[in-house]
């Protein structure tokens, strides 16, 4: 359920950001989406976990819409642990392609392919999941790699 009030919520909040979209809030996409790609890269879960998350909240906040960045943070933050243990990296590579294509969106303010993007990045992430991964319970260290 956590995922499907993320996709309505992301829905609106993508609507809204194509219609106050400036050059500067694309240049701070751009460079969030390049940390994440960094990130994924190195290998680093954690990292790349919490980055990618914060994308959407990330967008909440350069709309100063404080409300919308807190809700959106705490969806994100129930959805992370999940993420982190059964999302592989090349499904974080390709939500780091996905995002850089809402941004490319964005930046051109195609609102209707922009929260196409967004709804189809959501429901891909949830789709990805390997539920079926065998997930160490006797040290969480290990799980979250």
């Amino acid at each position: 359920q956590v995922f499907a009030v993320r996709r309505m919520l992301e829905a609106e909040m993508t609507r809204a950001f194509v219609r106050e979209v400036t050059p500067a809030k694309i240049r701070a996409l751009k460079e969030h989406v390049a940390r994440e790609k960094a990130a994924v890269l190195t290998h680093d879960a954690a990292s790349r976990n919490e980055l990618l998350g914060d994308f959407h909240v990330r967008m909440a906040e350069l709309m100063g819409n404080e409300v919308l960045a807190q809700m959106l943070g705490e969806l994100v933050s129930r959805c992370a642990l999940i993420t982190l243990m059964y999302q592989s990296r090349s499904e974080a590579e390709h939500s780091n392609d996905e995002h850089g294509e809402i941004v490319r969106a964005l930046a051109a303010r195609d609102e209707e392919r922009a929260v196409r993007l967004m709804t189809e990045h959501l429901l891909h992430v949830e789709e990805s999941l390997a539920f079926d991964r065998t997930v160490p319970t006797h040290d969480i260290a290990l799980a979250l790699t």
